[in-house]
């Protein structure tokens, strides 16, 4: 039997994300809601699903420097939550 590990954006995670675009994004925070936050989370969790890290990227337009900014949310701001996965090869 296979464990396979759920990882999703926590609370804290939202909270670095918001940083992260005030820093770099034109928009500034303050124009995120938490509905947009939890849509850049999201990209984040996909990141994940994809083997990478959980990060997000602010395309060149849409940066305050006009240049594409990339951001992983930290260890702390992910939640794990352990599956059980059958093998198929048991069946």
């Amino acid at each position: 039997m296979k464990i396979q590990q759920i990882q999703t954006v926590n609370e804290a995670g939202l909270n670095q994300i918001k940083k992260f675009l005030a820093a770099h994004h034109k928009q500034g925070g303050d124009h995120f809601t938490r509905e947009m936050l939890q849509a850049w989370a999201a990209d984040a969790e996909f990141s994940l699903t994809e083997g990478n890290g959980a990060s997000i990227e602010i395309r060149s337009w849409d940066s305050s420097n006009n240049r594409a900014e990339t951001f992983t949310v930290s260890l702390e701001g992910l939640d794990y939550e352990g599956l059980a996965k059958s093998n198929s090869s048991n069946l």
